[in-house]
C-alpha cells in the first residue's frame, strides 16, 4: 500500500513535500518498481506454500484493491473535493487484507466468521489514518490535505472520538466483558489526549493525538 501511495503522490510530493525520499531521489521510482515485484512474488510463495485456493481468491482481491487505490478509484477530482470520501473507499483496505491473512486460519469462508473483526479493522484503519493527518496550525503545510486543515481541529477530534467509541464498542462484542476495563482505560486515555489537543491546540499535542 505504501509503494502504491509513492507512485499516486509524486507529482503532488515533488511540488509541496519535496523533502520526502522518493521526491528528494533517494528512492526512485524504478528502484520501487523492483521492490513491488518482489513484494508481489513473495505475497505468491506464502500464500502457495501456507494456504489454500482460497486465499490466492482473496490475494488477487487485494491486488484488485490496490490497483484501483493507484487510480483513486476513478474519482480523483471528488476525492480531492471531499476528502473523508477517499478515507471511505482507502480504509477498506484493512479489511480485505485482515479478510486474507484470515483466510490462513478459515480456509472455507472467513468473510462469515470474522464479519466483526473486520468492522473493527475497517473503523481502526479510520482512526489511524484520521490521526496521523492531525496538526496543529503552525504545522500545516500549504498544498497538504490533512484533517485538521480541512475541517479544523475541534470537528476532527470530534471525529475521532466517535470513531474510538465505536471501536470500543466492536471491540467488547469482540472480546465480550472480561477485557472492558481495559477497553474503557484505553478510551479514556485516548479520549483525554483527544479533548487536550483540541483546547490546546499545540504541536506536541497534536503528536500525542498521533502516537
Amino acid at each position: 500500500a505504501r509503494i502504491v501511495d509513492e507512485f499516486k503522490d509524486y507529482d503532488e510530493d515533488l511540488k509541496y513535500r519535496p523533502y520526502r525520499p522518493v521526491a528528494r531521489g533517494l528512492i526512485t521510482l524504478n528502484e520501487l518498481w523492483v521492490l513491488f515485484f518482489i513484494c508481489i512474488v513473495l505475497q505468491v510463495l506464502v500464500t502457495y506454500f501456507c494456504s489454500s485456493l482460497v486465499s490466492f481468491v482473496y490475494l488477487l482481491t487485494l491486488w484488485g484493491f490496490f490497483a484501483l487505490m493507484s487510480k483513486e478509484f476513478f474519482m480523483k477530482e471528488i476525492i480531492d473535493k471531499h476528502i473523508l470520501v477517499g478515507v471511505i473507499f482507502d480504509e477498506l483496505l484493512m479489511s480485505v487484507a485482515v479478510l486474507y491473512l484470515a483466510s490462513f486460519i478459515f480456509p472455507i469462508n472467513p468473510l462469515r466468521s470474522i464479519w466483526s473483526l473486520l468492522l473493527m479493522a475497517y473503523i481502526a484503519s479510520w482512526i489511524v489514518e484520521i490521526a496521523r493527518k492531525t496538526r496543529s496550525a503552525e504545522d500545516e503545510e500549504i498544498g497538504v490535505k490533512t484533517y485538521t486543515a480541512v475541517y479544523g481541529i475541534v470537528k476532527t477530534m470530534t471525529l475521532l472520538i466517535a470513531l474510538e467509541v465505536a471501536f470500543c464498542a466492536i471491540q467488547t462484542y469482540i472480546l465480550g466483558t472480561k477485557y472492558i476495563s481495559f477497553t474503557l482505560a484505553l478510551f479514556v486515555v485516548t479520549t483525554i489526549i483527544n479533548l487536550i489537543f483540541m483546547l490546546k491546540k499545540n504541536r506536541m499535542m497534536s503528536k500525542v493525538v498521533e502516537l
